[in-house]
């Protein structure tokens, strides 16, 4: 099976436009490595049907996928609308209420019990990620009167967000706590936490998870000012974070936004942990059959910065080409991958404790990465039992694809999140290294003489030494040429 052009993952949410398995099929053909679910939506049963229409889609394609339940958290959003959408006009009066009313264009329902007590006169909320622009006036009892000073149209569910002010609500609700364990039941690979302001709020949701038996690899959604002050603290404690850049657009200042995104993802390639940006990068294929040159920009971007996934949101879960959009993102990350240079992680190296294991694995990595300087490479070969040596040579964006051969499959879900590691799971581990690589490298349609492999301590040789070799093909070529001269001739691509 040949590898994938891209080495950029690309994470896509289903919905009613991606729930066929055939639509499934031709994303994860097309270049879909992680599904996500939005548990904001939907109900346990509907969900459960998508999961098992993802697995069989994966099976008959024969490619590894990771499936991701994304937590709700405290989102407040308004309720049901009589008729949608509703045109809300600058300068006009708007109600909000904790009552359960069906919505017009006069008054809509919260989902937030507290919302009026949190509330003071002249604080500014937003509705719809930000297009629609209030200004509260009055507050009383359950309801709370405002004046809307950028208008615009209103749908059910639609999402609100009240900047800079304090909800007194943890980001994992009870209501997470159910959807935590039906991905539990479910077997899901990862989870993503909505609206994590602290590192506790990742480790109030590893703790939950941990006493059910279950493991997911935990990704922090960073879209609140808050998140902010704390992502070192986060990146400690998560598997990965998100930069969710729709409801964080609305928290700081737009004009912000770009420069909060690159500062993030070069915090996350510093951790060695994957980093997924998601929001509206590719918006006008909802409709479209192209991107616009904006939109395309972006991604690339993203690419040269170093982030490893990429999300659509509304594009495959409610666009009219799922399938489309994919291809598209799987078409500029290619494209864009071949001009990216390695990122700048000396400062983070030299923070690092010499004695500490994870130093030693940083060293490791380095190492790998200025081989691959002097040295055409066919690939990289990582044996790993966590999947640590794999993400902390992938931080430094390597030309060639970082082969991660692991006996644990969860390591190989978990590892399906960070860009340029292709998971290989064995329950075994190669007797011979050399004729495993060489079938392996021969079967993936990989060329080249060379191949560097890294090992280090494992569970059946927990006292082993960090190592890292050059392994060359074509021995029996090189002896012959070593007669003429000309032995450098199979030692290069």
């Amino acid at each position: 099976m040949k590898l994938a052009c891209q080495k950029t993952k690309i994470v896509a949410t289903i919905g009613p436009a991606s729930k066929s398995r055939a639509v499934m099929e031709g994303m994860i053909n097309a270049g879909m490595n992680v599904a996500r679910l939005n548990f904001a939506h939907g109900t346990p049963d509907s969900h459960t049907l998508t999961i098992e229409t993802l697995r069989a889609a994966a099976r008959s394609t024969g490619q590894r996928i990771a499936i991701m339940a994304d937590l709700p958290g405290p989102k407040i959003r308004v309720g049901q609308l009589a008729y949608e959408p509703i045109e809300l006009k600058p300068e006009s009066s708007f109600i909000l209420t904790t009552r359960d009313i069906i919505g017009d264009t006069d008054r809509v329902s919260i989902n937030f019990s507290r919302f009026p007590f949190v509330f003071k006169p002249g604080d500014t909320l937003f509705l719809n990620d930000g297009i629609i622009q209030l200004e509260a006036l009055k507050i009383e009892g359950d309801q709370v009167f405002c004046r809307v000073i950028i208008g615009g149209e209103l749908r059910s569910h639609k999402g609100l967000n009240l900047p800079g002010i304090d909800l007194g609500v943890s980001a994992f609700t009870d209501r997470d706590h159910e959807w935590l364990k039906f991905a539990f039941e479910q077997g899901l690979d990862a989870v993503s936490q909505s609206f994590v302001e602290s590192a506790a709020d990742i480790v109030a949701v590893r703790e939950a998870a941990t006493a059910m038996g279950y493991h997911p690899y935990i990704i922090a959604k960073i879209e609140r000012a808050r998140a902010l002050e704390h992502t070192n603290d986060i990146l400690e404690v998560a598997d990965g974070i998100m930069v969710a850049r729709g409801d964080l657009g609305v928290e700081i200042p737009i004009e912000e936004i770009a420069l909060i995104q690159k500062k993030l993802i070069h915090q996350a390639n510093s951790f060695g942990k994957p980093v997924i940006t998601a929001t509206q990068l590719l918006e006008s294929m909802t409709a479209n059959r192209r991107p616009t040159r904006a939109e395309s920009t972006d991604v690339a971007n993203a690419v040269l910065d170093g982030t490893d996934c990429v999300m659509l949101s509304e594009e495959s879960a409610m666009g009219n080409y799922p399938v489309e959009a994919v291809a598209m993102l799987a078409k500029i990350a290619a494209v864009t991958e071949s001009c990216r240079l390695p990122p700048d992680l000396s400062d983070a190296l030299r923070e690092s404790n010499g004695a500490n294991s994870t130093a030693i694995t940083d060293v490791i990595a380095l190492s790998v990465e200025m081989a691959l300087e002097y040295i055409s490479s066919a690939a990289v070969f990582v044996r790993t039992h966590s999947g640590l040596m794999a993400r902390s040579i992938a931080r430094f964006k390597p030309p060639v694809w970082i082969v991660a051969v692991s006996s644990l499959k969860a390591t190989c879900q978990h590892l399906v999140f960070t860009g340029g590691v292709y998971p290989v799971y064995e329950p075994n581990p190669p007797q011979d290294w050399n004729e495993y690589i060489h079938n392996w490298l021969s079967c993936h349609g990989s060329k080249g003489n060379l191949a560097i492999l890294v090992e280090g301590p494992s569970l059946t040789h927990p006292v082993a030494n960090h190592r890292m070799e050059i392994i060359r093909f074509n021995r029996e070529a090189a002896i012959v040429n070593l007669q003429t001269g000309r032995e450098e001739d199979v030692t290069q691509d």
